[in-house]
């Protein structure tokens, strides 16, 4: 048996930390006022949500519970023990069970629980996926009371990493939200000193806070982590930073110091840690190691024992505020990045770090085109009796091309334009719609860039084109290069 589910806690006295949690729901079961409500279990993943829940579910249905504790003896904590749940509890992984069907069956086992008298709880892990449909089916009964009782028809025990995505709802019909808090990495190492001790295995006592803090203090990693380091030997500094990749610290340090040198150098320390780790690692350690260089250089934090101190507060004098940048930089490609993504952003933050970087454009590059001729003034409509809006459009060949005048019905409401010159005739975008696809004209060798106000004003003109043209049926091709 693994040892982070061999030294699970079975009871409230057996949970590091979380003293004042653990006072309110002993409380609670002392009272007798345990079923008046649901409970919702927060914090980060492998910090104990739902071991605490089960302690409380075997708490809630034991037959003869001690001090608000659960006595461990009985039928119902003997069979959640060994199997995880039993007749009157059901722990649910909502990532698999999350739709409205799941709840529907919950909610008939209900029924039959509240005509045979059988209390039934239900434990929710990652319950922030349950759906929208799966919560609104569970309002109602987390609401409506037992007949002749205050206990509610139905109990549940939310466990959750991201509380925030829980609906209000659903919070409203719970005790206030127990957050799971950090420990301290010489409180894990306690209970991984007290593992050692049981399982008879050699270990180094100041090596136990590096193993907690590696593992971000998540109890459940650290136990993982010392299994898997006794399989090498006695638990000291050397089989724990074998194990758990320790020499690869200073691979992302070189890398980091090599930023503003040598590109060579960079890179061949990027291949080397590739060659141990995936681009995604590389990525969140490096964004890691400049957030950590950064806030030792300000003073508001002190880099973890397994960092080399005087190195990393050194590289935060380096670099200084563009650690900040580059880790911006770098948490944006979480997810799944390639190695050539990898390589190329570290080639980009060599040059921010030697200060060669060049902004990257924005937009499309200037078009080249030819110089623009005057702008002539539209003439003026000859009957001044009807206004523009209202104006029609009537076809006119000139130049080969169609124009349209006040007079024709399928422009009433084109967007007037100014007038511009094309192929040597002036003009009004509002009129224009060619027979046939005229021959390209070529660019002038002196180009220029095309202000933005000409380059929106010829915009709205290809606009009104198109509009004109599928008024009329249009299906041939355009200038825009595609039918």
């Amino acid at each position: 048996m693994s040892f982070d589910t061999k030294y699970r806690p079975r009871k409230f006295a057996d949970v590091l930390g979380q003293e004042s949690t653990i006072q309110i729901l002993r409380q609670f079961i002392r009272t007798g006022a345990a079923f008046q409500q649901s409970y919702l279990f927060a914090g980060k993943w492998g910090s104990g949500k739902t071991t605490l829940g089960r302690i409380l579910a075997m708490a809630l249905l034991c037959e003869s519970p001690q001090d608000g504790e659960p006595c461990g003896e009985c039928t119902s904590c003997r069979t959640i023990l060994e199997t995880g749940a039993s007749e009157s509890f059901l722990e649910v992984d909502a990532a698999t069970n999350s739709g409205k069907a799941d709840i529907k069956r919950i909610t008939e086992e209900i029924a039959y629980s509240t005509f045979s008298g059988k209390r039934r709880l239900y434990l929710f892990d990652e319950s922030h996926q349950l759906s929208k449909d799966a919560l609104d089916a569970m309002l109602k009964p987390l609401e409506e009371t037992a007949p002749g009782s205050e206990d509610k028809k139905l109990v549940c025990i939310f466990a959750t990493t991201e509380p925030e995505k829980m609906r209000t709802t659903i919070l409203s019909r719970c005790a206030p939200a127990f957050i799971i808090e950090t420990l301290t990495p010489e409180v894990i190492a306690g209970r991984l000193a007290y593992v050692c001790e049981q399982e008879g295995i050699e270990h180094d006592p100041e090596v136990l806070p590096l193993i907690a803090e590696i593992t971000e203090c998540h109890v459940r990693d650290a136990l993982k982590a010392l299994e898997g380091v006794s399989m090498l030997g006695p638990v000291n500094r050397e089989n724990v930073a074998s194990y758990l990749h320790l020499n690869l610290q200073g691979t992302y340090l070189d890398l980091m110091e090599a930023l503003d040198t040598s590109l060579g150098d960079t890179l061949a320390h990027l291949r080397s840690l590739m060659d141990h780790v995936s681009p995604g690692t590389c990525y969140e350690r490096l964004t890691h190691l400049c957030m950590m260089a950064y806030k030792v250089r300000v003073g508001v934090a002190k880099p973890p024992v397994y960092w080399e101190q005087d190195r990393v507060k050194a590289l935060g004098e380096r670099l200084g505020d563009k650690l900040v940048v580059f880790a911006s930089m770098l948490s944006s490609r979480l997810g799944r990045p390639t190695p050539s993504m990898l390589e190329c952003d570290v080639i980009h933050l060599h040059r921010m770090a030697r200060g060669e970087e060049v902004a990257l454009p924005t937009s499309a590059p200037p078009m080249a085109v030819a110089p623009a001729a005057p702008v002539a003034t539209p003439p003026e409509p000859n009957n001044p009796k009807k206004e523009p809006s209202s104006a029609k459009l009537s076809k006119k060949e000139v130049d080969g091309e169609e124009r349209l005048d006040q007079n024709s019905s399928d422009t009433a409401n084109m967007q007037v334009g100014s007038v511009v010159t094309k192929n040597g005739v002036n003009v009004v975008p509002r009129a224009v719609r060619q027979t046939k696809r005229p021959e390209p004209v070529a660019a002038s060798p002196s180009t220029f860039e095309l202000p933005p106000s000409t380059f929106a004003e010829l915009l709205a003109l290809r606009v009104a084109e198109l509009r004109h043209e599928g008024r009329r049926g249009f299906s041939g091709p355009t200038n825009m290069g595609s039918p």
